[in-house]
């Protein structure tokens, strides 16, 4: 039987990027197919940036450079001011994927990626934003570039992360596109990019978190018992805007209130929010599981409510470009009402009952084409 190497994002204590990884890799495993992922891991090595070709295709912004210091020391801060919750919180994405994950060796570094010798037949690349121009390393790799040549390269639901590329880049882009075989991105955004970049017709498919059902994420969370009902906040960053909606629907409701966060929020008793900072990716699907309303920030966030069939908001800032995976998810489910833009009055906002019988059925094709894609594109 052909082997899979998959690379993607993971590894980085992110929800999102953790549970989109093993999906995949799961997905494959339950269709018949060996596969693995590849543990690529220069974000773990301080030194990656020495390999000149590991440098970022684009020049990044003073901005850029600082939020990521920013970032860096909030993680380091957070880990040694609540060391116990850092050490729970690492060990249960540890076991995650030790349990879940098969996974290759561990590449550290461009230059050990590129010089090894792959025991793979088909490399998949994706999903989540590993051709997002703002990336802090080479892309090349997520364009499948180490792989032999005789050797087949999918894309599967790889996203560029924002609604448009800089026409300086499309030329570089457009070679890099043309080292694939198949490409499918999750963004209709995604789609119209490859076709003005390079003039192919990429294939418009689902999250891999979306791959699988309700039922098979539930074999695998961690319940979470909660004697009273709560509204969820998946958040990144603190924001004032949705702390206000939160308690505003606890007024309405009586629910009390659980955030799910890493960072800045608070971890002290608080009497209208309870902050979780431990929770590893079963631990999180647990509470979505039981949540009676969740806002959010986050895409896979508002996968995940779409998933357990919540009642949600999805809270966006203004700039558009950022915007593009939860505009194309939401409309291609009709529920763009579901985008709420910071700031706009409550009393705007849509009700918060959502009828999941025409949503269900739209997933349900999606999956159906999705999972036709993957299987022509590894099996032609």
């Amino acid at each position: 039987m052909k082997k899979i190497g998959i690379i993607t994002i993971l590894n980085v204590n992110n929800y999102g990027a953790e549970l989109q990884a093993f999906a995949l890799h799961h997905k494959l495993k339950l269709l018949g197919y060996e596969n693995e992922v590849i543990n690529y891991l220069y974000y773990k090595n301080p030194e990656h940036r020495s390999e000149i070709k590991s440098l970022p295709l684009f020049k990044r912004s003073v901005y850029s450079k600082l939020k990521e210091f920013a970032l860096k020391w909030l993680d380091r801060y957070s880990a040694l001011s609540n060391p116990r919750i850092a050490k729970v919180r690492k060990r249960r994405f540890s076991d995650f994927h030790s349990k879940y994950t098969c996974m290759s060796q561990t590449y550290r570094s461009y230059s050990e990626l590129y010089n090894a010798k792959h025991p793979y037949d088909i490399f998949i690349v994706g999903s989540d934003q590993v051709w997002n121009p703002n990336n802090h390393t080479s892309i090349e790799p997520y364009y499948l570039t180490f792989a032999p040549k005789n050797a087949k390269k999918i894309s599967y639901a790889s996203s560029f992360g924002v609604g448009s590329i800089d026409k300086a880049y499309h030329e570089t882009y457009a070679t890099l596109l043309n080292n694939l075989d198949f490409i499918s991105t999750r963004e209709s955004d995604g789609v119209k990019i490859i076709k003005d970049i390079s003039g192919k017709d990429a294939v418009h498919v689902l999250d891999p978190t979306l791959l699988l059902s309700r039922q098979e994420w539930t074999e695998v969370l961690e319940p979470f018992e909660s004697s009273e009902p709560y509204i969820l906040l998946f958040v990144f960053k603190d924001s004032p805007y949705v702390k206000e909606l939160a308690l505003h629907l606890k007024r309405q409701t009586g629910f009390k209130i659980i955030r799910v966060c890493k960072n800045e929020m608070r971890v002290e008793p608080d009497s209208e929010i309870l902050n979780i900072r431990d929770m590893g990716p079963r631990e999180f699907l647990g509470l979505y599981q039981n949540a009676a309303i969740v806002i959010t920030t986050s895409f896979h966030g508002t996968i995940f409510s779409l998933i357990f069939e919540k009642p949600f908001y999805t809270i966006t800032p203004g700039s558009k470009n950022n915007n593009s995976r939860q505009q194309s998810l939401l409309s291609m489910v009709g529920l763009n009402d579901r985008l709420i833009e910071e700031g706009r009055p409550f009393v705007e906002l849509p009700d918060l009952v959502i009828d999941y019988v025409n949503v269900k059925k739209i997933l349900e094709q999606k999956r159906t084409a999705s999972l036709a894609y993957l299987e022509e594109a590894i099996n032609k």
